[in-house]
């Protein structure tokens, strides 16, 4: 509680969060409910198009986060305006012009706009030679999860009345962002390194010739991306068509997966401490592949809310492993 007290009184630190929650929460909202279902249902594209959209915007995220650290380096938080000022012209043109194109390009142009956001907010509030990271990462991940598992389920709500109102909420959001990221202070003085001996050329070969990285992260990344460019935007679609759920239905769906997500975080980050990672890995995606094999044959409400508890739970397994993995293999 003293070290939530101390970083929410720092008001840098305060507005890095503060993005990160908008941004995560904006990002959620989007591509985890709002775009399946407004590509699908209110503009009549195919949900192969959603589909694409949504892995393109992955796709681009994940590849332009070296460079998107680099410059951050460089720059500074600065680089923040101009992510969250592409971020807004790139919503405002897949709302004027929400053709299928537009919507793929826009969104890997998207991915684009917040790869910079997760980097800065770790070097700003959670810097490594902080005694306290260990508390403050925590913080980060708190707003995280409550960014990103709120907004699929409030913009369900806004669905329910209109899909053009729930867009423009979002828009408005990004937008409070983008005034956030334009008034936080101490912006000029906070570059980090990237000084004239550092290549990203150089780190970019150094980790290719990682074995770690080269046979269990990238294929990881890849098929993770993959996984969930092919599920996230089926999944709103067949909690309405197959099983029946209302939009108010669908986000106590996500409530109960979320929820059992954020229970569970901090006990399996504990055991991914203590325990060997790849018996915790395969466990987590093992009961991920269980269960999702287990929802395309429930039909029950209860059933369904139970199952999305125990993807939930997955998930918890995973993330701290596989965080600590990805630590291992790059430091």
């Amino acid at each position: 509680m003293h070290n939530l007290k101390r970083v929410l009184s720092s008001r840098k630190d305060f507005s890095l969060l503060l993005i990160l929650f908008l941004m995560e929460f904006t990002r959620g909202a989007f591509f985890l409910t709002f775009l399946p279902l407004y590509a699908v249902k209110y503009l009549g594209l195919s949900v192969a198009a959603s589909g694409l959209a949504i892995s393109a915007h992955y796709f681009v995220e994940t590849l332009f986060k070296g460079a998107a650290g680099w410059q951050l380096d460089r720059r500074g938080h600065r680089i923040l305006n101009i992510s969250f000022s592409l971020g807004m012209a790139t919503l405002l043109l897949m709302k004027i012009y929400p053709t299928a194109t537009v919507l793929v390009l826009g969104s890997a142009v998207f991915g684009l706009s917040v790869t910079p956001v997760w980097l800065a907010v770790i070097s700003g509030v959670a810097p490594v030679q902080l005694k306290d990271r260990a508390s403050r990462m925590g913080i980060v991940f708190a707003i995280w999860l409550v960014g990103g598992g709120g907004g699929p389920v409030v913009i369900s709500f806004f669905i329910n009345y209109d899909y053009s109102l729930a867009f423009w909420f979002l828009i408005a959001l990004w937008g409070l962002a983008l005034i956030v990221s334009a008034t936080m202070p101490g912006k000029n003085t906070d570059k980090t390194g990237g000084g004239p001996g550092f290549s990203l050329f150089k780190e970019v070969i150094r980790m290719a010739k990682n074995p770690s990285v080269k046979y269990i992260l990238l294929p990881g990344m890849f098929l993770q991306t993959l996984a969930g460019g092919l599920i996230l935007p089926l999944l709103p679609l067949y909690a309405q068509d197959i099983i029946g759920f209302s939009p108010k239905q669908y986000a106590f769906l996500l409530i109960a997966g979320g929820s059992a997500a954020v229970l569970c975080f901090l006990p399996m980050g504990r055991l991914a401490d203590r325990f060997n990672l790849k018996y915790l890995l395969g466990t987590g995606f093992g009961l991920t592949a269980l269960s999702l094999a287990m929802f395309s044959m429930a039909r029950a409400a209860l059933t369904v809310y139970l199952l999305a508890a125990l993807v939930g739970f997955s998930y918890a397994v995973v993330l701290p492993a596989w965080n600590n993995l990805l630590a291992k293999s790059i430091s």
